[in-house]
């Protein structure tokens, strides 16, 4: 008797769903995937904050050291009440003080020319040399021959001479001049030339271009500049050595027509108060970002990414306690920021009192640097103290490189173990449809035979009727 095929669906040959179970079954064993997935999520946000944190510090290291530089307190300006006469700046060993100066003569370079008439740069000259010397000193002996007996040719060959001019060509609208520059300024830079005929063959002889031949266009003089009714001279209109730690640059002055300014030396409290505020910039915004990464919120019960992270915690407890550390025995009774005009809000940022500040900066009786770059031993100043702390937590091997390592290991642990886990789900997986596949079979065995039976069985009641 023929057996009638078993109908299936939604299975192999039984019907049973083999992958609906399989796969319900592995999303129970793949949970600690998803727990590890949550594990590394949490470590790279982590390492984001921290990432976000060393950046803030290492702008607060910046503005420390810039605080810790004597320098940054020690600065000078310089003022000039009219700038077309002279311009000045003031170095740090400058002293304060107002100068009357009234500039009678400016620093000129010996300018000669040549009084014979060329038509044209080509013009040739006899061969023979040239000596020139500045101020009676060594002259340097510029050979004219063949190669370069032209007046383009005895210009280069005086440039590439070096002998202490600077040689042009210029064209007065009417012939060219050979123009000699002494680059010496000042009455130490007068040009003497030799010229010696030593051939022939050329337009015109080389003796032209001697002192006695040439024509003056600017003479030799130093500058003269009266400061508080003292006259000084000097060779050029850069002055570096007549005022300490002061340079002049003189521009305008004849003594028909002097030119007259007053110079004021005041100190620079400008760059101190930038760098001041820099750092309190750079403290609020690092603090800042502690606080958000550490906080809890109570309301809705989450905590943030560094929320009970040690290193994170202890970065923000040591800089507010290293914050308001005093410093001892600072000149004008001052030993804290609050001393100047800092103050520390009830948020935890600083905010400063700009009035306060400048006034305890143009007081000369309080030293404002030592309180910031003081370097005696247990008793350093402020910025000094933050550049030690910063400097330990954000250079290489400091505080934070050491827990974003941690943090990192972690990571490539997680990852570790879920390649040990993914092989092991495979092979559960494997495991799996082994099992449900065997089942199927057997339910199909079972129910062929039970098909066959009911057959057999309606076959025979049926003959026995």
């Amino acid at each position: 008797m023929a057996i009638t095929p078993l109908v299936t669906s939604g299975g192999i040959a039984s019907g049973l769903d083999v992958n609906g179970i399989v796969s319900k079954l592995m999303a129970l064993e793949q949970q600690p995937l998803t727990t590890l997935a949550n594990k590394e999520a949490d470590y790279n946000a982590k390492l984001t904050a921290y990432g976000s944190i060393k950046g803030a510090l290492s702008n607060l290291q910046t503005a420390a050291k810039a605080l810790a530089a004597t320098g940054t307190f020690t600065g000078n300006t310089a003022s000039v009440s009219d700038t077309s006469v002279l311009a000045a700046s003031a170095s740090s060993t400058a002293a304060a003080g107002t100068y009357n100066l009234s500039v009678t003569q400016l620093a000129t370079a010996h300018t000669v020319r040549s009084t014979t008439n060329y038509a044209a740069i080509t013009d040739t000259f006899n061969t023979g040399t040239l000596a020139i010397s500045i101020n009676g000193g060594t002259a340097v002996n510029v050979t004219i021959d063949s190669s370069n007996n032209t007046l383009a040719g005895i210009r280069q060959a005086i440039n590439n001479a070096n002998a202490g001019v600077t040689a042009t060509i210029v064209n007065d609208g009417t012939t060219n001049r050979l123009l000699l520059s002494s680059k010496t300024s000042g009455s130490t830079g007068a040009i003497a030339v030799t010229a010696v005929d030593s051939g022939s063959g050329g337009t015109h002889a080389l003796s032209d271009l001697d002192s006695a031949s040439l024509f003056q266009t600017q003479a030799a003089s130093d500058a003269q500049v009266t400061i508080n009714g003292l006259t000084i001279t000097r060779s050029s209109n850069t002055i570096t050595d007549a005022i300490e730690g002061v340079t002049l640059n003189l521009s305008k002055g004849t003594v028909a027509s002097p030119g007259n300014a007053i110079l004021a030396v005041t100190r620079d409290t400008g760059t101190t108060t930038v760098a001041i505020n820099s750092f309190v910039t750079a403290y609020n915004t690092a603090m800042g970002l502690l606080k958000a990464d550490t906080a809890y919120d109570a309301a809705n019960k989450k905590a943030a990414v560094l929320n009970g992270d040690n290193t994170a915690r202890s970065l923000q407890s040591d800089l507010a306690s290293l914050l308001w550390t005093s410093v001892t025995g600072v000149a004008g009774g001052i030993s804290t920021l609050s001393d100047i005009g800092i103050s520390r809000q009830a948020d935890g940022t600083l905010a400063t009192d700009s009035t306060r500040l400048a006034a305890a900066l143009a007081d000369p009786t309080k030293d404002v640097s030592a309180l910031f770059s003081q370097t005696t031993s247990g008793n350093q100043g402020i910025a000094v103290r933050f550049k030690t702390l910063l400097q330990s937590a954000v250079e290489f091997g400091g505080l934070i490189s050491a827990r974003t390592d941690g943090i990192t290991n972690s990571i490539k642990s997680l990852g570790t173990t879920r390649d040990a886990l993914n092989l092991r789900l495979a092979r559960i997986e494997t495991q799996y449809r082994s099992q449900f596949t065997a089942l199927d079979s057997l339910i199909v065995n079972m129910q062929k035979t039970s098909q066959y039976l009911t057959q057999a069985f309606s076959s025979m009641t049926a003959n026995n009727k």
